[in-house]
């Protein structure tokens, strides 16, 4: 228990200050615990809504809230995540794994490539936010990581700037990962105890990852975040296999 606390600290830095964090909790919920990987995205999705909240409440005071952006990613993002969710309570273990495996492995490696300085814009078009969301709720649903962890990346790579994207994902995170503990709950795969401890503690810690951001070199953080989730993706193929 004192290993998952530690994680959750860590997950809820990152998601504070860069935004990718909580795909730590589900592998941290089934190899310290003991869940099944339906129970342990269930649970993290439960977590989850506790650092939403955290995390809107920390950006609105900064004023760095893009509300537009994410009113249209979330029209797109919430129905999605129920139908990963309920995706999620059918889908063969095996694949879960290897799908929340390729996400954490993909993610860090992907923001761990140089990309070409570029201007960065505050916006994206309705119908191009609406199908982004709609394809960052489902994933984010399926695999129990949160929204950021797709959202950031997908965000980034459509030359939207990094604190925008960031404070986008915390928006989202509220009515997606709602929907989806909807679903999850129906199923009976949240062990709601527990999802409430490590989303108290993870809240905790989105306070001081978002006074991070602020503070530290983005692209400093972003290494550092990126590296840990490489570094679980590959334990998580290796312990597949």
């Amino acid at each position: 228990m004192i290993l998952l606390v530690a994680v959750a600290v860590v997950a809820g830095l990152l998601i504070g200050a860069v935004g990718i964090g909580g795909v730590l909790l589900p592998p941290a919920l089934i190899w310290l615990v003991g869940l099944d990987p339906h129970t342990a995205a269930g649970t993290a999705s439960w977590c989850f809504l506790f650092t939403s909240l955290v995390g809107i409440t920390a950006y609105a005071k900064r004023r760095a809230l893009p509300w537009r952006l994410a009113l249209l990613l979330t029209a797109g993002a919430a129905p999605a995540a129920a139908g990963g969710a309920l995706t999620n309570g059918i889908a063969p273990e095996w694949v879960l794994h290897l799908a929340l495996a390729a996400l954490t492995l993909g993610t860090g490696v992907y923001n761990l490539l140089p990309r070409r300085p570029r201007a960065d814009r505050e916006s994206l078009p309705a119908v191009a936010a609406v199908l982004v969301g709609a394809g960052v709720g489902f994933g984010s649903a399926l695999t129990g990581t949160g929204g950021a962890v797709l959202l950031v990346p997908v965000l980034l790579s459509l030359a939207v700037g990094p604190r925008t994207a960031v404070a986008a994902s915390q928006l989202i995170g509220l009515p997606l990962v709602a929907f989806a503990c909807a679903a999850f709950g129906g199923n009976g795969q949240i062990r709601y105890g527990l999802g409430t401890l490590l989303g108290i503690v993870s809240g905790a810690a989105v306070v001081a990852g978002a006074a991070m951001a602020g503070r530290l070199p983005q692209h400093r953080l972003r290494q550092a975040a990126s590296a840990t989730l490489v570094g679980v993706g590959i334990l998580l193929f290796t312990s597949f296999f």
